[in-house]
């Protein structure tokens, strides 16, 4: 854990003296996420999936100059989703899990089209992730951390103006590198290194500027990434017993609508 605080240490140490020559911003994002997630075997058969709305919240701070703008970012997410699979004998299962991910970082924007008709923006976040997936039905549940770094580059194309509000689009490619996850057993604890893969992110939306310095805006967003299969890591701790434990191939394919609040500082 403590890795994880000296690199979002970092990364409030880049961002906190840069001064803007023009406008800062503070924005607060309620945010229904869609949370879908999926592990596979070897033959790339299903094994589960836990799905759900989760509420969440994110909260950015720009500092906006006349051709770009650098801006932190703090997205939060947590709730109880539906846990459809398998236990160790391959029988079928179904529980909850507890699911609990925060991702913090920033990103930088331009806002002149070098790239014609788009905007560059590129970020560098950290992800963290608490999977606890509950006892249930004499089937012992399991609790996990992942944890991980994504960069991103994009495009952003502001569609249509009409007034006092425009339409936009975002579409952009990741790539989560060091990903790892923690398994708690009951007397210790089993590191896992997980593959890298790329993935993808699409938001689209609509943003008003109001009187008072402050803006509105309503979006959707579409994001999709992969872990590839760890490790085989053998203990003797795993509830009674010993045995050897690999964290399988999985998919993640969230999605969500958010409200967007932005003020003019």
């Amino acid at each position: 854990m403590r890795r994880q605080y000296v690199s979002l240490a970092l990364m409030l140490f880049i961002f906190q003296p840069i001064k803007s020559a023009g406008a800062n911003t503070f924005e607060i994002t309620p945010t229904a996420y869609y949370f879908n997630y999926q592990e596979f075997d070897q033959n790339n058969a299903l094994l589960n999936i836990e799905e759900g709305f989760i509420p969440g919240v994110k909260l950015s701070y720009a500092s906006v100059a006349k051709i770009d703008s650098l801006k932190f970012n703090a997205s939060f997410y947590g709730g109880s989703v539906d846990y459809d699979g398998r236990t160790q004998l391959g029988l079928p299962h179904k529980t909850e899990t507890n699911e609990q991910l925060a991702r913090i970082g920033l990103s930088y924007s331009q806002h002149e089209e070098t790239y014609y008709p788009g905007l560059l923006f590129v970020g560098l976040h950290y992800w963290y992730w608490d999977r606890d997936i509950l006892t249930r039905n004499g089937v012992q549940g399991l609790h996990e951390q992942y944890s991980w770094y994504e960069t991103e580059v994009g495009l952003k194309f502001n569609l249509k103006q009409t007034g006092q509000s425009r339409y936009w689009l975002e579409v952009s490619a990741m790539y989560n590198f060091k990903p790892e996850m923690t398994l708690f057993l009951p007397s210790s604890e089993v590191d896992f290194s997980l593959g890298s893969k790329l993935g993808y992110r699409f938001r689209a939306g609509k943003t008003w500027t109001r009187k008072g310095g402050i803006s509105t805006a309503i979006s959707v967003f579409t994001e999709y990434w992969e872990f590839g299969r760890s490790d085989t890591v053998f203990t003797t701790d795993f509830f009674g017993s010993s045995g050897f434990l690999t964290e399988p191939d999985s998919q993640s394919f969230h999605s969500g609508i958010e409200f967007s609040f932005i003020f003019n500082l």
